[in-house]
C-alpha cells in the first residue's frame, strides 16, 4: 500500500477566487440568457395586438376608399373618424384610431395614412400606415 503525502507546496485544484470568478461568469451567463427569453416570450404576447391594429388601420383606409368611390361628401381634408367613432374593440382590448385625409389640388385621388394608438403593458404603442393614394374607380363617382 503507498502512502500519499500532502505538501503544501505542490497541491494542485482550485483557489476559492478562481472558483468565484467562474461562478460569477456563469452566473451572468444564465441571467443574460433569461433576460433573452423574457424579452422574446412579451414580444410574442404582443404580437396579436400589432396585427390587430394594422388590420383597423388598413381597414379605415378600405371604408375611406369605399366611400370615395361612393363620392360619399363626408370626406374631407383632415381627420376621419371611423363610422362616427374612433374607438374600435379587437382582440378583447381597445383601439383608438384616426385617419388622415389630404386631398391634392390639381392630382386625381386622396392621400390617407391611418394611425391606430394601442396599449401594451401600460405602454401607448402606435400603428401608422405608409401613404396610400386612393384613386376613383374608372366610372364611379369619385372625383
Amino acid at each position: 500500500m503507498k502512502i500519499i503525502k500532502k505538501t503544501a507546496g505542490n497541491q494542485s485544484g482550485f483557489t476559492l477566487i478562481e472558483v468565484m470568478i467562474a461562478a460569477l461568469v456563469l452566473a451572468v451567463g444564465l441571467l443574460s440568457v433569461a433576460s433573452a427569453f423574457t424579452q422574446g416570450m412579451l414580444i410574442l404576447a404582443n404580437t396579436p395586438m400589432q396585427l390587430a391594429a394594422k388590420e383597423l388601420a388598413y381597414e379605415i383606409i378600405d371604408e375611406i376608399a369605399i366611400k370615395y368611390d361612393a363620392d360619399d361628401t363626408s370626406i374631407l381634408e383632415g381627420q376621419y373618424l371611423m363610422d362616427g367613432s374612433i374607438r374600435q374593440i379587437r382582440e378583447g382590448r381597445v383601439f383608438d384610431a384616426e385617419a388622415n385625409v389630404i386631398i391634392n389640388p390639381g392630382s386625381p385621388g386622396l392621400t390617407v395614412t391611418a394611425t391606430v394608438v394601442y396599449t401594451i403593458n401600460g405602454h401607448a404603442r402606435t400603428y401608422t400606415t405608409p401613404a396610400v393614394i386612393i384613386n376613383a374607380l374608372p366610372g364611379s363617382g369619385g372625383s
